[in-house]
């Protein structure tokens, strides 16, 4: 009887044990580290997430330690200051089996990877390509051919190429994961506004461009105002683009200078440049610190941009925090609709005639 109940024993055991085993193998969450990445960046990936058994988590340099416990690392090595003893922890974490990238190491040392060169090459165009998509789809390769799991597992989009110079409009639509429409050319985007009646006859032109962040709430709120707004993200046609729409005023978010080029073709035309700001702090932190701004970063978003002739280096976007506790770069929605009302006064002051002016 004895040796019956210990055979039953064993049995349970060796059940349980492989149970324990295949869960944590083929159906267990995946978790995903991400190390050095700043709130904008992270937010997406929170934001896009669409696999309720992938799960995101920001890890500072200070709690490398903590590493062991992930089925994915990734490490953004762009200005990643680490001393020897946390480069040691990240060493130990790739010797240990857990897959480990590092994207844009700007310090060889830091260059840390385990992957073989065909997921390397994969994940590379996925991160390189900076669309909805391919956030997304990241997410559920990682859980799908790096973790290996077998259950609620999506099969991920092929990467898609990241497109440049172009014009934008954020997704008019409720679906987050959907990406924006793009165009080529100034006229098919004019169409586009038109059939979407978004546009204004005769209304002031605004060029939107520096998007470091999305800025899709401040574009909404001018498009609200009653003005056509052209979001611009290029770098080798942006001067040919804006020449081609011919604005009312230019509105960089910034981060340096525009160029010289730039500055003295805005100059000859007589148009505005406007650079509102970016804080990466919660609102109630950024507000409640007398300084509000400093170091380098005041000097990219304020001081730079002032060699430019830029005016009116007024906040619209900031930290928030959602329900699930990350952080995401997003407009304030009181000041964007401020901001707003303040460029369509800029653009009818340039319209008015001096005799109907006034001073104060």
């Amino acid at each position: 009887m004895r040796k019956k109940l210990y055979i039953s024993i064993i049995i349970v055991a060796v059940v349980l044990a492989a149970a324990i085993f295949g869960y944590c193998k083929w159906v267990s969450p995946t978790k995903i580290a991400f190390v050095n990445y700043q709130a904008a960046a992270l937010g997406k990936y929170h934001k896009l997430n669409n696999n309720s058994w992938i799960k995101i988590k920001e890890v500072s340099v200070e709690d490398l330690s903590k590493l062991s416990g992930y089925d994915m690392v990734f490490v953004n090595g762009m200005g990643l200051r680490i001393v020897e003893e946390q480069r040691a922890q990240l060493r130990k974490i790739a010797e240990k089996g857990i897959p480990i990238y590092t994207s844009m190491a700007t310090n060889p040392d830091n260059d840390i990877c385990n992957l073989d060169s065909a997921t390397v090459s994969v994940i590379k165009k996925y991160i390189g390509g900076g669309s909805k998509k391919n956030y997304r789809s990241l997410l559920n390769y990682v859980r799908k051919y790096i973790d290996g799991k077998k259950v609620s597992v999506y099969d991920p989009e092929p990467p898609v190429e990241q497109t440049f110079d172009i014009i934008y409009h954020p997704y008019l639509g409720n679906d987050d994961s959907t990406d924006d429409p793009e165009f080529n050319s100034v006229a098919d985007y004019e169409s586009w506004l038109k059939k979407e009646k978004l546009w204004h006859e005769g209304a002031s032109k605004i060029v939107i461009t520096g998007q470091i962040v999305d800025p899709r709430d401040l574009i909404l709120s001018l498009e609200k105002a009653g003005m056509n707004v052209y979001p611009v993200a290029a770098y080798r046609k942006l001067q040919e683009y804006i020449t081609e729409i011919n604005p009312d005023m230019v509105i960089n978010l910034p981060h340096g200078r525009m160029g010289d080029d730039m500055v003295q073709w805005l100059e000859a035309r007589n148009i505005l440049l406007i650079t509102p700001l970016t804080v990466t702090r919660l609102v109630d932190e950024w507000e409640s610190d007398p300084m509000g701004m400093s170091g380098g970063f005041m000097g990219q978003t304020i001081v730079m941009p002032e060699l430019d002739g830029a005016l009116y280096p007024y906040v619209v976007i900031a930290q928030e925090q959602n329900k699930d506790g990350y952080y995401f770069l997003n407009t304030i929605k009181n000041r964007a609709e401020k901001f707003a009302k303040i460029v369509h006064n800029f653009t009818t002051l340039k319209h008015k005639a001096n005799a109907d002016k006034k001073v104060a």
